[in-house]
């Protein structure tokens, strides 16, 4: 007796030590390889146990049923720790969302002060140093009438400063047009169409600071200007061809600026030698294009493979009990013909599972009509089994379809009471039931109304629950940006405060001089008005910026960092953090140097595709660990070099 407790509890140690280890692999590692994990599970208890091929069969169903519900419980508690690091991360990040808003404006405000204002200042210090140099009085009145336009459009821009225009394509051909007028000849070509105004503006930029450096270093001399569209990218091409060279009248962050805001709008950018001595800069802006959207399956998620592992059990525990009949019980598999029908109909039964969250009113309907079919059948005697204990097989089958439906779509409570009457008419129909089989029925009908009614009941509470954790989220969400509008206007006030203490007083002050004809103090003024913006800009680095938000933002920031291009397509939207947070950490593993990164945003999700040489190793690795704990798949294309991320929003 001794030894074959001893047995026992070594058995049932071994059993609790296999399924906690299958636990902490489904919860810790991908779903692929703790699926293989279940699998190997089950095998090894196949190979254990012995006896009949039979018996190897139902002790397959069996424990592939409890690998499978055990596998389904750490996939879910995966989950729930992903989300929680998430949103740990989401709210770590929020708080540092106001000092990120304040720098994006700061950088925003310093590359419009020097774009714009610099521009103008530079052009007149240049005009009035040539005719300075050179005594001729047309030269003298053509620079004083230069710094009186250009003075009068730098003020009103300074005052315009806090809120800029949006340059459009006119925009460009003015600003090649003016430079032509008052520097020198330009080649300008643009063939360009549908170009968003977004990025035209950011061309826009690229053009009038490459043309202030020819000002600058190259003036006379004769420059070339292309917008052209290669390969759904806007191309900025500027190139001069050198020549003579000015005094270092810059603030000193044109270049650098220029780079960070090409590549904060996802494209690359290029400054350097060009042919015959002189400077080229080029950029290369993505040019946001209709796309059709990505198709993914729904089944390809995180729920949908615990609803699949569900439909495992339900076939494994009702099969496995066929197969393995206790040792009074009668076998329903003794005829051929309603074995493979009985066979059949716990099949198709266990099946709707796999659909629980996808469509879980057309799968509770399909398990109920197939149920009804069980047991009309059994009733019938096709099958060798009590209509009762058929239903009492797969009853919880409905329940959990009930509560899915409940959940995930709107359900009456005429549902669980109409399965609940049909549930009563099958129990009374079991060959156990003495006198009255309808009034049976009835009652019976009532104590099932108690569990499919607490499992809708369980659904409709987990639905408001989310709601509300939405709700909540969103409304922190809210106060976020509220505080980093708040942040970045005063930035805005701040670098304001600054600009009317120097720089517009330089400008007003050369404005004046130029109307009075003295080009001294113009040269003076406009050279003191560009060391003064140069003092400005440098007070408005702080050091490093505060880390990005999780999301398109966090991408954007990271792909700069690896000259990298951010395309974003469809209808933006705020998603649930887990799902911002691990698009972002996805996206960082896999990003490297110039690789190009397109967003979309779908109804049901977010589609994520980086395209670049092959992934450094490793890189797809982590991309699928943050990718599968927020219940979404990776596609790798075949190693192709394109990675595509799809994460669900609703199903996980």
């Amino acid at each position: 007796m001794g030894s074959l407790l001893g047995w026992f509890l070594a058995g049932a140690a071994g059993s609790i030590a296999v399924a906690v280890a299958l636990h902490a692999l489904a919860t810790y590692r991908t779903l692929a390889v703790s699926a293989v994990g279940a699998a190997a599970v089950t095998a090894g208890v196949v190979v254990v146990s012995g006896g009949t091929a039979r018996d190897r069969v139902g002790v397959a169903f069996v424990a592939g049923a409890l690998a499978a519900f055990v596998w389904a419980l750490g996939r879910r508690r995966r989950r729930v720790r992903a989300d929680r690091s998430a949103r740990v991360a989401a709210v770590d990040a929020g708080v540092a969302l106001a000092a990120f808003a304040a720098g994006g404006e700061r950088r925003r405000l310093a590359a419009h002060l020097h774009d714009v204002v610099a521009h103008r200042l530079t052009g007149v210090a240049v005009a009035c140093a040539a005719a300075r140099r050179l005594p001729d009085p047309q030269r003298w009145a053509e620079a004083l009438r230069h710094a009186v336009d250009a003075g009068e459009r730098a003020v009103a821009e300074l005052d315009a400063a806090l809120q800029p225009a949006v340059a459009g394509p006119v925009d460009v051909d003015r600003l090649v047009a003016e430079h032509a007028r008052t520097y020198g000849p330009v080649r300008y070509h643009r063939a360009t169409t549908d170009v968003p105004d977004a990025v035209l503006a950011v061309a826009h930029r690229v053009v009038r600071e490459a043309l202030t450096n020819a000002v600058r270093h190259a003036a006379g001399a004769a420059v070339t200007v292309r917008l052209t569209i290669h390969g759904g990218h806007l191309v900025v091409l500027v190139e001069d061809g050198g020549g003579g060279s000015g005094a270092a009248l810059g603030a000193g962050h044109g270049l650098a600026g220029l780079r960070a805001l090409v590549e904060e709008a996802g494209g690359r950018f290029h400054a350097g030698p060009g042919g015959a001595g002189g400077w080229r800069v080029r950029a290369e802006l993505p040019v946001p294009h209709h796309d059709p959207p990505p198709r993914w399956s729904r089944h390809r998620t995180g729920a949908a493979a615990r609803d699949r592992a569900l439909a495992v059990v339900a076939l494994g525990l009702s099969a496995g009990t066929v197969l393995l009949p206790g040792a009074d019980d009668p076998d329903l598999l003794a005829a051929p013909g309603p074995a493979a029908l009985l066979l059949a109909l716990l099949a198709a039964h266990a099946l709707p599972l796999a659909w629980r969250r996808v469509a879980p009113g057309a799968a509770l309907a399909a398990a109920a009509v197939v149920q009804a079919a069980l047991v009309s059948c059994a009733a019938a005697g096709w099958i060798r089994l009590d209509p009762a204990e058929g239903y009492l097989w797969t009853w919880w089958v409905e329940l959990a379809l009930v509560y899915a439906l409940a959940a995930h779509r709107a359900a009456t409570i005429a549902v669980p009471a109409a399965l609940a009457a049909a549930g009563g008419a099958s129990l009374a129909a079991g060959a156990g039931i003495a006198g009255s089989r309808a009034g049976a029925a009835l009652v019976l009908a009532g104590f099932m109304a108690v569990p499919f009614g607490g499992c809708w009941l369980a659904g409709r509470l987990a639905a408001r629950a989310r709601r509300r954790r939405r709700a909540a989220e969103t409304a922190r969400h809210d106060a976020r940006l509220a505080e980093a509008g708040a942040a970045a206007e005063a930035e805005r006030t701040r670098l304001a405060e600054g600009l009317r203490d120097n720089a517009r007083a330089h400008t007003t002050a050369m404005l004046d001089a130029a109307r009075a004809g003295d080009l001294d103090i113009v040269h003076a003024q406009a050279r003191a008005g560009l060391g003064a913006l140069r003092d400005l800009l440098q007070t408005t680095n702080h050091g490093d910026e505060p880390v990005a938000p999780p999301g398109v933002a966090g991408i954007r920031a990271a792909a700069a960092r690896w000259h990298s291009t951010v395309r974003v397509a469809g209808a933006a939207r705020d998603l649930p953090a887990p799902l911002e947070v691990a698009a972002q950490r996805a996206v960082e593993a896999l990003l490297c140097d110039r690789a190009e990164v397109t967003i979309v945003y779908l109804a049901e999700g977010l589609s994520v595709t980086i395209r670049s040489v092959p992934p450094p190793a490793g890189a797809v690795r982590r991309a699928r660990h943050a990718v599968d704990a927020a219940g979404g798949a990776v596609d790798t294309g075949g190693g192709s070099g394109t990675v595509r991320l799809w994460l669900p929003e609703h199903l996980r």
